[in-house]
């Protein structure tokens, strides 16, 4: 968004939907940005690319009509405060408070359990965790799943016989793509990682095998010998990198998925919700700044000279110059605040009226400060909808009502954190990779614990939810 001069641009200003907006009074015009199309695949065609120490290029599949789309995405989210926020809400919902592992097991009246695992029983989970920074990866994952549906981590493998996972590392999306299906296979077979992929044909590609993304788990099995291949036979394969695409599928998008709450772009309201500070700003940058208008009797600069005996024009210019200025810096300045001025006046009996000397009659802004508050509430609303988001638990407040009770923002965000326990479970997925390539305990499960909100009765503010029964509530 920005301003342009009116001369430049009336000409191309008409009837109908026009992407400027005209502020009266003022010799610039606000022009709006449109990034309804910012999210729309244009380009069907792959792009072949020759990956670093390869000499055979691999067709991959831009992301956006410029290759671009996940840079102009984030671009548009660090620029807008509803949205920035409601992605960072929806972040921190889905990371949750920590990660637990635990197992599974049945009572003796056939009630399923669930314990805590300590890390002295099992050392190896708990190494490999700390080892990898899983919560950096979980944070990683979980940014990438709220604004693009779409999280990548690459499992590495040592040379032993048989392979283990020993390193799990999340690429970013903004940097990945996908190869274009391969006939034969009916799959892409190469994930690409470059940060050049707006410059049109990168230089630092690295491609990695890219596990079959509806059944990742069997064929990196499969790849490892573990399961045997289409000729019913196992084959373990020379590679030991991989890439696995973690994602929530949107229905007809075969390569990268089309999260809902793009729809903020799509119809047009983000760019709404964004105009709204720039034409206040430009509201407050173009309209005058007056507080006074003064009116002085044309007789009274006569008398001012006659009293100080000035009779030289220069002479008397500089009088007034400098009496104009001493009342402006009187009526301005912080120091005379609240200070009496005063004025003479004569009582004009044949025309019945005040003859006054000066008039200062204090004016009225053209704007107040409180433009565009309802058109914000409402794009605010309205973004917050579109991303699942309900307003009064990140600080705003809907309608008419401008608040609500302790009861209901906790049972706002407790219904928040159900509807994100998909994503929670898919920034697990990779553990439970490790767990079966890894031969870990069976009985060992994985879980994102949440901090639960408790009312003032229970003697603490929260509490946190692992999902493991208290004892108290199980008698």
């Amino acid at each position: 968004m920005k301003e342009v001069k009116n001369e430049e641009l009336l000409k191309d200003v008409g009837p109908g939907y026009t992407p400027y907006a005209v502020l009266e009074g003022a010799d610039t015009l606000v022009c709006l940005s449109d990034n309804r199309d910012i999210v729309t695949d244009t380009r069907e065609d792959a792009l072949p690319v020759v990956p670093k120490g390869g000499d055979t290029p691999i067709p991959f599949m831009p992301r956006g009509a410029s290759n671009n789309l996940p840079y102009d995405v984030m671009n548009r989210i660090g620029v807008n405060v509803t949205v920035g926020s409601n992605v960072e809400f929806k972040n921190k919902v889905i990371y949750g408070d920590s990660l637990l592992v635990y197992r599974r097991y049945r009572d003796e009246n056939g009630k399923i359990r669930k314990e805590e695992v300590l890390p002295e029983e099992a050392p190896d989970v708990f190494e490999f965790l700390e080892l990898n920074d899983y919560d950096h990866i979980r944070s990683e994952l979980a940014n990438d799943l709220t604004i693009f549906y779409d999280a990548y981590v690459e499992y590495i493998f040592d040379r032993n016989a048989p392979p283990r996972i020993v390193q799990l590392k999340p690429l970013e999306a903004t940097c990945s793509r996908i190869s274009e299906i391969d006939e034969k296979e009916g799959r892409s077979l190469w994930h690409g990682y470059s940060a050049e992929w707006h410059k049109g044909t990168p230089t630092d590609l690295v491609a990695t095998p890219l596990l079959d993304r509806q059944s990742p788990l069997r064929d990196l099995l499969t790849r490892m010998g573990r399961l045997p291949s289409e000729d019913g036979l196992a084959h373990r394969v020379k590679e030991r990198r991989f890439v696995h695409n973690i994602r929530m599928d949107t229905p007809g998008r075969f390569y990268y998925g089309r999260p809902y709450w793009w729809s903020v772009f799509a119809s047009g309201w983000y760019d709404f919700s964004s105009a709204i500070p720039v034409l206040k700003k430009a509201l407050i940058k173009n309209q005058m700044s007056l507080r006074y208008i003064v009116y002085i009797k044309d007789t009274f600069w006569t008398e001012l000279y006659t009293k100080n005996k000035v009779t030289k024009p220069e002479e008397q210019t500089a009088l007034r110059e400098k009496f104009l200025k001493e009342m402006n810096d009187y009526l301005t300045g912080e120091d005379n605040a609240g200070k009496t001025f005063v004025s003479h006046f004569r009582y004009d009996r044949v025309k019945g009226i005040e003859d006054k000397d000066i008039i200062i009659t204090p004016l009225k802004s053209g704007g107040d400060g409180g433009e565009y508050i309802e058109d914000s509430e409402e794009t605010s609303n309205t973004l917050s909808y579109g991303m699942g988001v309900h307003p009064s638990i990140i600080g705003s407040s809907p309608g008419k009502n401008k608040s609500i009770n302790g009861t209901e923002a906790r049972e706002l965000f407790i219904i928040t954190q159900a509807l994100h326990k998909m994503y929670q479970d898919a920034t697990l997925q990779p553990l439970y990779f490790v767990k079966k390539v890894n031969g870990w305990p069976q009985d060992i499960y994985f879980s994102v614990t949440n901090c639960q909100l408790t009312t003032l009765d229970k003697g603490t503010g929260a509490v946190k939810n692992t999902g493991i029964p208290a004892i108290s509530e199980e008698q």
